[in-house]
Formats: structure tokens, C-alpha cells, sequence
């Protein structure tokens, strides 16, 4: 009877690895009215030198080694591109369409569980650009892609307890918030706490539907 039932388990995920997912032989570039989300170069060094520089932006993130010189900046681009190369997350830099080919943030996901069927996603943006849409417009289309392209039951993501910007960009995509982890991350001196939102794939669905 134990081997019957672990051989059903077995089988149902076997069904789930193998469904059809992105096959990473490129790197997508998806575009909305306002936006274009592209590969990151080299050439946009001075782009995430600017991003990750600001205090308003890492006023709730934390990189380490700091991103702030161009070999700095190179390398983490190259991070970056590296967990595509390894299948496994993806980050996009964000750009203005009509406004040239500058980077002026990023979002991607990441934690990628195929096991599961659940990533999580984050993003960042330049504050000269804060308070036009343009983040939730980009996190749109973040999610529209994973779940389209990820055979993703889940998309969820965290923001630290205070950062009232990224939770109405995650209510406006339509996350539900979760949960709290209480002082769950060392920021800047002090434990903080970690709000959890999360996406099913029926909720989106029937948002896109509306």
C-alpha cells in the first residue's frame, strides 16, 4: 500500500517537472505602452551605480558588497545574467520607451521552485521616476510573463514592514498580503519585519478576465 501510494506521488510530479516551461535559449524582452524590459549590459554600469546610490532606494534594500563603482556594477550585472545562464531567475532592466535605452531600474524574479510551482519577484526604480506607474505597470508585466511562461501555480514576494510604495504596487497587481514574519531580517541595525504577499494562479486569471 506505502509503495502504491509513493509510486501515484511520484507519478503526479513527474507530470508537473515535465510540463512545458520556458527554455531559456534567449532572453525576453517585454514591453508595455510605457516601458521596455531588457537584458542588462555592461553599458548600463553607471545606470545601477545611479539606482543603488540613491538612499531613498536602499532605504529598505541591502547589497553586498555596495554597488557603487563600475567594477562594482559589472559584476553584479553579470551575477545577474548569470542565474539565466544557470536557469534559475532572471532580472530585467527597465527603460523608458521614447526616452532612449536607459536603465532606470530593474525587476525579475527569483527562487525559482519548479518542484513547487512558486517564484518569488522583486523590483526598483530610479526615484526621479517614483509616483508615475511605472513600477506597477513593469510588475505587470513581470507576473503576466511568469505565469505565462513559468507554469507557476504561485508568484509571491516580501517587503520590509514600512515600505508603503511597494505594498500599493503589489495590491495594485493584485497580491494578497499573507502574513507577517516578525523581525525577521537584520536592516541597517535593527531586526525588521518582512510582510509576505502571494498570487495564485486562479486569482490571476480571473483578474485578467475581468
Amino acid at each position: 500500500m506505502i509503495a502504491l501510494v509513493w509510486f501515484v506521488w511520484w507519478f503526479n510530479w513527474s507530470k508537473t517537472a515535465m510540463t512545458p516551461v520556458f527554455d531559456f535559449s534567449h532572453f525576453p524582452v517585454l514591453e508595455t505602452e510605457r516601458l521596455r524590459l531588457r537584458r542588462m549590459t555592461h553599458d548600463d554600469a553607471q545606470a545601477l551605480i545611479d539606482l543603488y546610490g540613491d538612499p531613498e532606494v536602499m532605504r529598505y534594500l541591502i547589497l553586498d558588497p555596495p554597488c557603487d563603482n563600475i567594477p562594482a556594477a559589472i559584476h553584479m550585472i553579470d551575477w545577474m545574467n548569470g542565474h539565466f545562464e544557470q536557469q534559475n531567475a532572471m532580472r530585467w532592466g527597465i527603460t523608458l520607451k521614447g526616452q532612449g535605452d536607459s536603465v532606470v531600474g530593474t525587476c525579475g524574479f527569483h527562487f525559482w521552485s519548479r518542484e513547487h510551482r512558486r517564484t518569488d519577484i522583486g523590483y526598483d526604480l530610479q526615484t526621479a521616476y517614483w509616483g508615475r506607474g511605472y513600477i506597477t505597470e513593469a510588475t505587470h508585466a513581470l507576473v503576466r510573463w511568469c505565469f505565462d511562461h513559468l507554469d507557476l501555480h504561485r508568484v509571491q514576494a516580501d517587503c520590509t514592514s514600512g515600505n508603503t510604495g511597494s505594498e500599493r504596487v503589489l495590491e495594485k497587481v493584485g497580491f494578497t498580503m499573507e502574513g507577517i514574519w516578525r523581525e525577521n531580517t537584520f536592516e541597517h541595525g535593527q531586526f525588521v519585519d518582512l510582510k509576505q504577499y502571494g498570487l495564485l494562479r486562479r486569482e490571476y486569471l480571473a483578474e485578467s478576465t475581468e
